[in-house]
């Protein structure tokens, strides 16, 4: 499977450059360019993102942090840093959890995994959906659900949309007690996708972590303030 992927930069250390779901490795050029004199810096484009290969069939968060390793292993990087945001930490929590490497610092941006807390209203329109996709398979009624979701989910085709099921409905939760490295979790007050109850959720299960929150900021909150989330990165790299 091809992975397009960019290993460069000076020092001993590697950081690893996870980006979202949609995004590419471009999301952290700005960091990077600042960092590449001082570390080896590693950005790859996700299966099915970038210019990296489409996917093929239905991938699921274990298979993303496979084609990681398989990258690692090539390049002999046993021992990095991990900058992620997004999805980036989902795959970030599998490559710690199952693979043969050492995290050292790990630095997160709206990181997701978490199982969200649902409303009323949100619970309310997932059985509404749910009983009606049941309708419609009994053959008694003839519900319009097939356009339901979010105009990006609608772009995805058959592969991808079971990919992002895949991914959307697992919970990893329970893998992050075994995260051990130095974190910092950088989190908009205003982030809508991976609300800040998560942060803080994930950081009273992850023992060695800081929680850092920008105001005024959304789920991209590390590139609405990226010089100051830029110091909070070397800070954390240089201790």
């Amino acid at each position: 499977m091809k992975i397009n992927y960019k290993y460069y930069g000076k020092g001993k250390e590697t950081v690893l450059f996870l980006h979202g779901w949609g995004a590419n490795l471009n999301s952290f050029n700005f960091f990077c360019e600042n960092l590449k004199n001082e570390y080896k810096i590693l950005q790859i484009d996700f299966v099915g993102h970038g210019d990296s290969e489409k996917l093929s069939y239905p991938f699921f968060v274990f298979d993303y942090a496979v084609e990681v390793f398989k990258i690692l292993k090539k390049e002999n990087v046993d021992r990095l840093n991990i900058v992620c945001h997004s999805f980036g930490f989902r795959v970030a929590i599998m490559l710690i959890k199952f693979f043969d490497i050492t995290v050292e610092k790990l630095f997160v941006s709206g990181g997701a995994g978490v199982k969200p807390r649902f409303n009323i209203f949100t619970k309310l329109k997932i059985y509404s959906y749910k009983f009606k996709k049941f309708l419609n398979n009994k053959g008694l009624c003839c519900f319009d659900i097939l356009n339901k979701g979010s105009s990006d989910y609608q772009k995805l085709n058959n592969i991808e949309k079971e990919s992002f099921r895949n991914i959307v409905n697992y919970n990893q939760s329970k893998y992050l007690k075994f995260i051990k490295a130095k974190t910092i979790l950088l989190w908009g007050n205003k982030d809508k996708e991976t609300p800040l109850y998560m942060a803080k959720f994930i950081k009273k299960k992850i023992k060695n972590s800081k929680l850092v929150v920008l105001k005024n900021t959304g789920h991209f909150c590390f590139l609405e303030n990226k010089f100051y989330s830029l110091k909070i990165l070397e800070e954390l790299l240089g201790n």
